[in-house]
C-alpha cells in the first residue's frame, strides 16, 4: 500500500486525559453526534464482530466523494485508538475504488488539559491512485474535513464526559 493522502489535527480538551476514554467515546457516539461534528458526515454506528472486534461504520462525503468507512478496532487503550478500514469510496459518486483509511486518535496529557490528537491516513497500492488523488485535490479535502471535525470531536468527548460525570 501507498500512502496517497494525510492529515493529522489537534484540539484542546479542557480536562485531563486521566478523566478521559476514547473507545468508551467513539463506541457510544451516536448517529446524531457524528453528523453534529462534520456536515460531511452522513452516519455512523457501531457493532462488534462475531470473534468479539469492534466496529465502527462511517459514511461521508469528503470533497464530494462518497465514502464508506468500515473500521475495525486495532489499539484501544484509554488514551489510544486506532481503526483500520477497507473503505469504499465512489470517487465523484461515479467511479467506485476500495482505499484503505486508519482512523489513529489520542489524547496526549498536557497538565490538567489534554490534546486530541486525529490522524487519517489514506492508502491505495496504485501509484495511478497517488496522482489521481492530487488532481481532485484530495489532500486539500482531507485536510479541511480533518480541520472541522476535530474540535467538533474533542467537544463531543467533553460533552460525553460531564455527562458520566453528572451520573
Amino acid at each position: 500500500m501507498k500512502k496517497i493522502i494525510y492529515s493529522v489535527c489537534e484540539s484542546i480538551v479542557p480536562l485531563s486525559s486521566e478523566k478521559l476514554n476514547l473507545p468508551q467515546w467513539l463506541f457510544s457516539l451516536s448517529d446524531t453526534d457524528y453528523q453534529a461534528c462534520s456536515k460531511s458526515h452522513i452516519g455512523a454506528g457501531a457493532s462488534v464482530l462475531p470473534d468479539g472486534k469492534q466496529t465502527s461504520l462511517n459514511v461521508e462525503s469528503v470533497g464530494g466523494h462518497l465514502m464508506v468507512q468500515h473500521y475495525i478496532l486495532e489499539i484501544s487503550t484509554p488514551n489510544h485508538i486506532k481503526l483500520v478500514s477497507n473503505s469504499d469510496c465512489w470517487l465523484f459518486r461515479l467511479w467506485y475504488v476500495q482505499l484503505r483509511v486508519t482512523w489513529d486518535m489520542k489524547l496526549i496529557s498536557k497538565g490538567e488539559n489534554s490534546v486530541f490528537r486525529n490522524e487519517v491516513i489514506v492508502e491505495h497500492p496504485s501509484l495511478i491512485m497517488k496522482v489521481l488523488t492530487k488532481l481532485v485535490l484530495g489532500q486539500i479535502f482531507l485536510k479541511k474535513h480533518n480541520k472541522e471535525e476535530t474540535p467538533l470531536f474533542a467537544k463531543n468527548i467533553l460533552e460525553k464526559q460531564s455527562v458520566v460525570n453528572s451520573d
